[in-house]
């Protein structure tokens, strides 16, 4: 897997540090808001994940949001204009996992909590990035599971379910997730 550039990893780090609490007037201008973060997080979550070559992408880059979008207008304007492996993203909101296909990250919102091993199994070995930040996401099988910390935004990763899925997910997003579950070690 090619190593994503500096410029990429300073992206995540800024994304990384962006919610770091500050006083507004420290700041120079208002904070971004937690959903905000977390779109941030998904496109930079996209540059630090490989898709097998074996299934190749369609023309777009495509970040689902399945059950209750907490996003409101921040994914849509955060990820305006922006590209993914020189595709455009698209953004779809869906009410089932079988629309789920063709997307490459799904958010499952806090509304699927009841039916997260139910979406989970249905995936399968699907090629989909999964992220959520309900309570127990990565213990029930996510992949990636935000988790706000004092008004920080940190997230966990399922290593046992983004390998099941046959997607490679970089080291340096390792190192930057406040937990790893795998058989490894985590």
């Amino acid at each position: 897997m090619s190593r994503p550039g500096l410029a990429a990893v300073a992206t995540l780090t800024v994304a990384m540090t962006v919610a770091t609490p500050l006083p507004l007037e420290a700041a120079g201008a208002e904070r971004p808001t937690e959903y905000e973060v977390k779109a941030a997080f998904l496109y930079n979550f996209a540059k630090f994940v490989k898709w097998p070559d074996d299934e190749p992408l369609g023309a777009t880059f495509v970040i689902a949001v399945l059950g209750t979008d907490p996003f409101g207008p921040a994914l849509d304007s955060t990820l305006a204009g922006k590209t993914v492996l020189d595709r455009s993203v698209e953004i779809r909101r869906i009410d089932s996992v079988a629309a789920a296909s063709g997307a490459q990250i799904l958010f499952i919102g806090s509304s699927e909590k009841a039916r997260l091993g139910e979406i989970v199994t249905a995936l399968g070995t699907a090629r989909v990035l999964t992220v959520g930040d309900m309570d127990g996401f990565v213990e029930r099988g996510g992949m990636i599971g935000f988790k706000l910390r004092q008004e920080v935004v940190r997230f966990d990763i399922n290593l046992d379910q983004v390998n099941r899925a046959g997607l490679k997910m970089s080291s340096q997003l390792v190192r930057l997730a406040q937990r790893v579950i795998s058989r490894e070690g985590g």
